[in-house]
């Protein structure tokens, strides 16, 4: 019953493509963009339409370009298009103002001249038309009004079936861009994502699944857990109101994961019960009794490093935390219910096979070489893992924040590619807007608040990473360039702005707006601008007081709250590695059993740390956040081993110090230490490859056009690879190691 009510959630899921969500926070510089953004929205609201075409600048050419700018104005929702046919020449004496592009074009035109009128235009340069003018951006405006996805998806749809059909056979290119159509591009990845991940995983786990146990029955028995547990969570998202994003785009994978991991524990638990020809009640018993509680433990544990994110001040990463804990929690009560109450059914028959399959002997004997490796070569193996985290670690601390808001987008989609054109051929889609206010009171349309416009487009010109500067005192000087004096322009601003004007200045509001564009830019070397600006703009702000400036956007907000977030999560991660190892210590009974998990666990952090500085990626959000999960998986294996090993040290029954039992020191002079040992390898080696195995499946998403989703997928296979190596050889390797060096006999407990 329980299953079919999560089942219904499910359909109550919806998926949100807001990449502006993962940097909201209660910081004053989001508040200014959110300001900004309810005085100036048009800029959420426009689709960018790019035409590139060897013939564009012809005759032919440019009346297509033309049947499509009308074709697009009568598009539903549709309040504004912008393109070379909405250029004008500066009014002359009595007003007047001609459009650029004439009526009517005819061989007899000429084109050169034209293309220099209009390069000329600020509404022009840099932002419609290229200077080779193969490459032209129709600006389209949505309506100011909230609507569904499904209308925002239905409008790009339109837009583009205009565009094919107006350019139809002529060879051009059509691409959009633009926050809608970035939107629609991100749900229809992370759709597919959704069903491609998850088959993916499912069938990795099966085919494991199959060729380790052999066994229909505990087929059964290793796949039903992660199917109940992925239902369980995408139901409970559903009936919480909890969507998918972006972030929690890989939960439902990991939770799937994570479940089939415990259950391979469970299972190999039993079946080694079943092979000393134990029935099938004692057998589930005993796993139960010695798998159990390093499984609690181990879910503990992983639920502490996800928690440990909510310490982050972004409700994006709290929501991901929250969701994939409770995936943990899900993933411990199916595994101790379901695995047991259905293996009372499928393992009954005495005729169920516990045999071997070649799979299963090939991980067994990889498991002894393993175990002999660590016998014959401890030192060389601890001296070796010291190296490498030593080096990894040195790799690892040259990292410094980085974010790209562009690289967040999926790859194969148009609007990603026309943003690399427009970054290479125009402006550049990254903006960082200046938003002015004055006191209440002032006179908006007076020469001073021209004069605080220019001040301030001026100091956004001479920043080197601006491209193109569009402010209201770009409109004045075109308008000057005729015939207009300053007391005309100011007229024009009182009586009859255009929609041009209204985007720059908002007169109500007491506020206006003057955007800088350049290419999509590295955090590290947008901030440094950002501050240049903030500088400057802090000294003209003494020469008018009242006025504030704040340098704002997406572009800035998301380099700040991007660079912020890496710290905070850094030090989550910090906090979550003290409370794991001490969690450890206490769980064992056993301080030097904490002190030898540190680095087995610390290694893959610092492994992946060293990947990413030498393939140039640096820290990004996304790293860290694999970092926590993965240091939370990784530590499982621990506490699986450091268990086992207790259980089994002070003889072959398994009736030795473990989880629920008395502690004690695990380098001291115990009976058959270096056997146990090698018991403990070959006995829990085997689960330790499948369950690793298994989790890689969460690699999968490396496969997404989302670079999110690929860096957690790369990661996520190099962290679980090398915590695999950590808990099957290093671990072991240090036990004999500090117990070689200490040969201090002590009484062992009782």
């Amino acid at each position: 019953m329980a299953t079919v009510f999560f089942a219904a959630g499910i359909f109550r899921i919806s998926i949100t493509s807001e990449l502006r969500d993962i940097f909201r926070s209660d910081t004053p510089q989001y508040a200014v963009l959110e300001d900004m953004t309810k005085v100036f929205a048009g800029s959420e609201r426009d689709v960018f339409v790019l035409v590139e075409s060897d013939k564009l600048f012809s005759p032919a050419g440019l009346e297509k370009l033309r049947t499509l700018h009308i074709d697009l104005q009568l598009i539903e929702d549709v309040e504004n298009v912008l393109s070379i046919f909405s250029a004008r020449a500066p009014p002359d004496a009595a007003g007047s103002r001609a459009k650029l592009v004439p009526a009517e074009i005819t061989p007899a035109t000429d084109l050169g001249a034209l293309k220099q009128r209009l390069l000329g235009h600020p509404l022009v340069s840099g932002k419609l038309l290229s200077r080779d003018a193969t490459l032209s951006v129709l600006a389209v405006s949505l309506a100011e009004r909230e609507r569904p996805f499904t209308a925002t998806r239905k409008i790009i749809a339109d837009l583009r079936a205009s565009a094919d059909q107006a350019f139809a056979g002529s060879g051009a290119t059509i691409r959009l861009t633009g926050i809608p159509a970035v939107r629609v591009a991100v749900v229809g990845v992370l759709t597919r994502d959704q069903l491609v991940f998850k088959l993916a995983a499912y069938s990795i786990t099966l085919a494991l699944s199959w060729l380790f146990f052999a066994s229909w029955s505990f087929l059964v028995l290793a796949i039903a857990p992660p199917v109940i547990a992925t239902i369980w969570l995408l139901g409970g998202m559903g009936w919480a109101g909890q969507n998918i994003s972006v972030v929690t785009n890989v939960v439902p994978n990991l939770v799937m994961v994570i479940t089939f991991a415990n259950a391979v524990h469970l299972l190999m638990g039993i079946r080694r019960a079943r092979r000393k020809r134990a029935g099938a009640t004692a057998a589930i018993t005993d796993a139960v009794s010695s798998v159990g509680p390093a499984t609690v433990l181990t879910s503990l544990t992983t639920a502490i490093a996800l928690l440990s994110l909510t310490l982050v001040s972004q409700p994006v990463i709290t929501r991901f935390a929250l969701t994939a804990a409770y995936g943990t929690a899900l993933a411990f009560i199916i595994v101790l219910s379901v695995v047991p109450a259905l293996s009372t059914l499928l393992l009954r028959d005495a005729r169920v096979s516990v045999a071997e399959s070649g799979f299963s002997r090939l991980v067994a004997i990889t498991s002894e070489m393993c175990a002999r490796l660590v016998m014959a070569r401890p030192g060389s193996i601890v001296a070796a893992g010291v190296a490498i985290f030593a080096v990894s670690s040195v790799l690892y601390a040259l990292n410094t924040p980085h974010f790209r808001y562009r690289a967040n987008l999926p790859q194969t989609s148009d609007a990603f590619d026309a943003m690399q054109i427009i970054d290479n051929r125009l402006a550049g889609t990254s903006t960082l807007r200046v938003f002015v206010r004055w006191p209440a009171g002032h006179r908006m349309v007076s020469q001073q608040t021209l004069e605080v416009i220019e001040k301030a487009d001026a100091i956004l010109r001479a920043e080197p990473l601006i491209r193109e500067v569009w402010s209201l005192a770009g409109v004045a000087r075109w308008l000057e360039s005729g015939s207009w004096t300053r007391a005309d322009v100011l007229n024009y601003l009182r009586d009859r702005p255009d929609g041009i004007a209204r985007r720059l200045l908002a007169v109500d509001a007491g506020a206006a707006l003057i955007t800088g564009q350049l290419p999509d830019t590295d955090s590290p070397e947008l901030l440094a601008a950002v501050r240049r600006l903030e500088r400057a703009y802090a000294v003209l702000a003494t020469s008018y007081p009242g006025v504030r400036f704040d340098v704002t956007g997406i572009a800035a907000q998301s380099a700040r709250s991007a660079t912020a977030m890496i710290w905070q999560l850094s030090r989550s991660l910090l906090v979550a590695i003290a409370i794991i190892i001490v969690l450890i210590g206490m769980a064992l009974r056993s301080p030097v059993a904490a002190l030898l998990s540190v680095l087995p666990n610390l290694l893959p952090i610092a492994a992946a740390g060293s990947y990413l500085y030498l393939s140039g990626q640096q820290l990004q959000f996304t790293s860290i956040i694999v970092f926590t999960i993965g240091f939370g998986i990784a530590v499982d294996s621990t506490i699986h081993v450091l268990n086992h090993y207790l259980r089994h040290r002070s003889g072959v029954d398994g009736r030795g110090a473990g989880l629920g039992h008395a502690g004690g020191d695990l380098s001291t002079a115990a009976t058959d230490a270096p056997g146990a040992l090698h018991r403990t390898i070959t006995a829990i080696g085997p689960a330790l490859i499948i369950s690793t195995l298994a989790l890689m499946a969460g690699g999968v998403t490396m496969l997404s056009p989302l670079p999110m989703a690929q860096l957690y997928g790369r990661l996520a296979v190099l962290v679980l690879a090398v915590a695999l190596i950590g808990d099957i050889l290093l671990l072991p390797a240090l036990i004999l190691v500090t117990r070689r060096w200490r040969r201090v006999p002590v009484r062992e407990p009782a």
